[in-house]
């Protein structure tokens, strides 16, 4: 390779070269008036220092792919509603698509603190207020209140959320807190007391109960959808909904987004636009 080619001159190259020479103590070019050539020990150097620079640039570029490949081990927390009716399906594509991360996945109501527990993304609800975090949302939640028809053959459907009070009334506590999660209306219906006539604190559960007749639940609209479609369960009182909050995917705000968290953030954001019932509204 030519000196100017380098960004250097001819003298340079021949004073370092001959600084080289004196510290090895061997010539490694030979030199003419006319011409420059390689000695022996010149060209055994040459494919030596060759060799350790292939490893250089070999072990750079690893380096370097490994920061731009999504791979390694992805702790997730997802609450357990979410997993199981929407994300879970949806896993063997993301590990098909992304072989080389490892799925460390947490189903969990309890909310921890991601920062502390070393997480390197969550699914959350509602309001964000850690300013640790950055959040990405992955779409509104729609409720629907439903039964089944037997049940409402024996106490008749609700016309407005004000008649709830004269009905059986399945709801969700938060395992994390203890709270009743609200029954959620257009005003002036959103402030009306709805007291519980039995609490559970698995969304299953709750499901299971309006499924078999005992009363009327006030689920996500995915979790509702396939026994509203399959004819297990009506909706009532759909023009009184209202969303109630939104799903949110977080990451500590300290960390760089490395490439196997943005896979997963984008993929869960981009595959659940597209699935029918993950945040549609009746």
């Amino acid at each position: 390779m030519r000196p100017r080619i380098l960004g250097v001159s001819s003298s340079a190259v021949s004073k370092n070269v001959a600084r080289l020479e004196t510290r090895l103590g061997v010539r490694l070019l030979s030199r003419t008036t006319r011409s420059i050539g390689v000695t022996e020990e010149g060209a055994l150097f040459y494919e030596r220092c060759k060799r350790v620079l292939d490893e250089l640039w070999n072990a750079e570029a690893t380096l370097l792919q490994s920061r731009e490949t999504p791979r390694g081990r992805l702790r997730v927390s997802i609450p357990q509603i979410f997993g199981l009716h929407l994300l879970m399906a949806h896993l063997p594509e993301l590990t098909e698509r992304f072989p080389d991360i490892e799925l460390d996945v947490d189903v969990e109501d309890p909310v921890v603190d991601i920062v502390v527990s070393g997480l390197d993304v969550a699914v959350r609800s509602g309001h964000l207020p850690d300013t640790r975090l950055v959040a990405r949302m992955i779409g509104e939640q729609h409720f629907v209140v439903c039964g089944s028809d037997a049940y409402f053959e024996r106490r008749g459907r609700p016309q407005m959320p004000s008649d709830l009070g004269q009905h059986f009334r399945i709801h969700f506590k938060y395992p994390s807190s203890g709270h009743l999660a609200p029954w959620s209306f257009v005003q002036p219906y959103g402030d009306t007391p709805i007291p519980a006539s039995l609490v559970v604190n698995n969304t299953e559960a709750g499901l299971a109960a309006a499924t078999r007749g005992l009363g009327m639940a006030h689920l996500p609209v995915y979790v509702a959808a396939p026994g509203i479609a399959s004819g297990v369960l009506r909706p009532v009182l759909t023009e009184f909904m209202i969303p109630f909050g939104a799903l949110w995917l977080i990451w500590s705000s300290s960390r760089e987004l490395s490439p196997k968290v943005r896979a997963f953030v984008d993929f869960v954001v981009e595959g659940l636009a597209t699935v029918p019932n993950a945040f549609m509204r009746f």
